[in-house]
């Protein structure tokens, strides 16, 4: 098959499709429709703007652009799944579960000269329940993604009640957009002139009713959010640096009580009305992804001039083959078993291969009749845990092969012959995905 073997070549695969409802800008590919996205008819974005000039944009035909963005929020407020939606396919994995993401994921999509770059990152907990769940690592890697990033896009689940926690968590999530950085090329730190450095996406909308509950939210967030900036504006004229835990709680104490330009030196207003956030709304939890096209316009009109890109365009992905089968496969780990069980199994991939079908012993390739065959381990460390990743008569087992299939169909685009095994081990030692026999993908001609 033409399109997976040139993905096994790039380490990736092109999915994207076209957004529903609108016409995106064409991503810099070559492949023909469905694959293409088409231009967006907007009015308010230079990227997108259908009457824009055409010399004019013959003159930067040279120039690139790009944006890093991380994806941040709590646990199970939908940041993989707005990720894979902005990315028109799946990447990251996606379930009720907290914690599925455990590592940073970079995807991407390039509309001409633009390139915008996702980072996903693990749901966020404030430093106390961190500890308590045990992934301060893996908060520690959110935090410096965060800080490396030219924009941070802050997830927010609107159908869920803002407590204590929650905000905690919100407060401290926008101090760290705030103090974010910019990418690195070269040596050199890409920051944008743009003081707005974050945007809060309030997701999961069409699960609140009456939808009037939205401004609520909006409202509490936006507060929130001004009571950090007042107290970002104040950092910098104070020769003495306040303590992030100590500023979070400050907020959390105060933010109900300030409202306008209250305690904001004059010399500060203009910056303060420049940094505060942009409020969009998706459910991208439905089919038709309402509201992710607003971000996508949004970021690109946010992107800056760029010496690199770090993903091929024509792959939308830095992960590999192999990568993106473990995430889909993890993906239905986590919907399949429960408590710590999900996040006790690893993987580790014994075969890859993918089996070319001849036509008229010719040596021709017919793309239906490929299979791309898959054996992977999935390693526990007790044998009660390797009774329940299997099941009763291995019913669990199967539900996650089976349900896997279909993602994996869809993603390389062919047949899949999938097959799990349980095994258990007694090493501490972190297990490699891949194993030393396999090396890779190999191909087969039939």
């Amino acid at each position: 098959m033409m399109a997976l073997r040139g993905a096994i070549c790039r380490g990736g695969t092109n999915v994207a499709r076209s957004a529903v409802n609108r016409l995106l800008p064409p991503p810099h590919c070559h492949h023909q429709p469905p694959y293409c996205c088409r231009r967006i008819h907007a009015t308010t974005y230079a990227y997108t703007s259908a009457d824009e000039n055409t010399s004019s944009r013959q003159d930067k035909s040279d120039q690139r652009n790009r944006l890093d963005v991380a994806i941040v929020g709590a646990p199970n407020a939908g940041k993989s799944q707005l990720l894979n939606s902005l990315m028109g396919m799946k990447v990251a994995a996606v379930s009720r579960k907290r914690h599925t993401t455990r590592t940073g994921i970079f995807g991407a999509r390039t509309f001409d000269d633009t390139q915008i770059v996702f980072i996903d990152t693990p749901g966020y907990l404030h430093h106390e329940m961190s500890i308590k769940e045990g992934v301060r690592k893996l908060l520690g890697e959110a935090s410096s993604e965060i800080e490396a990033s030219d924009y941070v896009v802050m997830v927010v689940d609107a159908a869920k009640k803002l407590d204590e926690d929650m905000k905690r968590t919100l407060i401290t999530l926008i101090f760290l957009a705030l103090r974010s950085r910019g990418r690195n090329e070269d040596g050199v730190t890409i920051t944008s002139n743009s003081l707005n450095k974050f945007a809060v996406v309030l997701n999961k909308v069409d699960l609140v009713s009456p939808k009037q509950k939205l401004l609520l939210v909006v409202s509490d967030v936006s507060a929130m959010a001004d009571s950090c900036i007042r107290r970002l504006l104040k950092q910098r004229r104070s020769p003495t640096k306040t303590r992030l835990e100590s500023l979070v709680n400050d907020v959390l104490k105060n933010y109900a009580a300030e409202s306008g330009f209250d305690g904001i030196d004059e010399e500060d207003l203009e910056d303060f009305a420049a940094i505060v956030p942009d409020f969009l709304f998706t459910s991208a939890i439905t089919k038709d992804d309402e509201g992710v096209d607003d971000v996508l316009n949004m970021l690109l009109d946010k992107a800056t001039p760029s010496n690199e890109w770090i993903i091929d365009p024509e792959t939308g992905t830095a992960m590999s083959p192999l990568e993106q089968i473990e995430e889909i496969l993890r993906e239905k780990i986590y919907r399949c078993l429960h408590r710590e069980v999900p996040h006790a199994v690893q993987q580790q991939n014994r075969l890859l291969r993918l089996d070319e079908k001849s036509v008229d012993g010719k040596g021709a390739k017919e793309d239906s009749g490929d299979i791309l065959r898959i054996r992977q381990d999935l390693v526990v460390r007790t044998k009660s845990h390797q009774r329940l990743v299997m099941g009763s008569g291995g019913k669990t087992l199967e539900r996650i092969r089976s349900t896997a299939i279909k993602d994996l169909e869809t993603a390389f685009q062919c047949k899949v012959d999938l097959t799990l095994s349980v095994r258990v081990t007694k090493s501490d030692k972190e297990i490699p995905l891949d194993s030393e026999s396999t090396g890779g993908i190999t191909y087969t001609p039939n």
